[in-house]
């Protein structure tokens, strides 16, 4: 019995139509995982943003503190009191975070890039860890910096802004209570961010003019928009207008001086009244 073959002109339709299906595809399963991985984010973040809410209700309206030292000292409390470096001095060392240090808590920051496993003793060792009481929920799923061989990112993707109790406590808006906070629902905490120098240093900072001006690297891992929490403990997406905050975010401080972007973020930032 004679086998009839497939014709090279049939084969080409074939491939031609299982390469139309591959582009109708493809795009398609890249927005759903985008969709998932966003999902996951503003989970995490509205998760931590609530453990953030809960610690200073249980502990007389403080704040923990948003700022985590490049520093060996990062656990003697007596320095951070009466330093005048590192924009000191200031009122606590209860940093919402702790920096990476081993298992018996020596500071391992330095040189940099710093272990992961590091990074994750002084994510869970910190005010918040009890709070939120998972290392991976301060990893978003989009943020694939810590897997760069040059210019490496942490595993933490998320930052605490420097006026709510972190890097600036000499700042005049600077806060260190939750009531000190003028409209909780509309002021920034957590915001996502990169840095490049190996783990997530300081506090997220911004000089919110006028003009307002980024001086820390902001990131955004869900196409054009980031997920950020407010301090009323909730969480969500925020989507950017213009095309050089999208252009210039990531690894890098180099970012736009003006634009309805930074208006946004200024209006957001400064927690009490500007």
């Amino acid at each position: 019995m004679k086998r009839r073959a497939f014709t090279l002109i049939e084969l080409l339709v074939v491939i031609a139509i299982i390469g139309i299906l591959l582009a109708i595809l493809i795009p398609a399963l890249n927005i759903a995982k985008n969709q998932a991985t966003g999902a996951v984010c503003l989970a995490n973040v509205n998760g931590i943003s609530k453990s953030w809410f809960l610690y200073a209700d249980e502990n007389e309206s403080k704040l923990c503190n948003g700022h985590v030292p490049r520093e060996s000292t990062y656990a003697n409390l007596q320095f951070w009191l009466t330093t005048t470096s590192y924009g000191g001095p200031y009122k606590d060392n209860a940093w919402f975070v702790n920096p990476p240090h081993d298992k018996d808590g020596v500071y391992t920051g330095d040189p940099i890039p710093c272990p992961l496993e590091d990074e994750g003793n002084g994510i869970m060792s910190g005010a918040l860890g009890p709070y939120v009481g998972s290392e991976k929920a301060w990893h978003c799923p989009g943020d694939k910096n810590y897997l760069k061989t040059t210019g490496r990112g942490g595993k933490r993707s998320y930052s605490i802004t420097g006026l709510m109790h972190g890097e600036q406590p000499n700042h005049p808006k600077c806060v260190d209570k939750m009531n000190e906070i003028v409209t909780p629902a509309a002021k920034i905490v957590f915001l996502e961010n990169t840095d490049d120098r190996g783990w997530n240093m300081g506090s997220w900072i911004m000089n919110y003019g006028p003009p307002p001006s980024w001086i820390d690297p902001m990131a955004i891992f869900h196409n054009d928009r980031s997920t950020i929490g407010f301090a009323d403990g909730h969480a969500e997406k925020h989507q950017w207008v213009d095309g050089d905050t999208i252009r210039r975010s990531g690894g890098t401080s180099n970012a736009p001086s003006e634009g309805r972007d930074l208006e946004w973020l200024a209006a957001h930032y400064v927690p009490g009244r500007r």
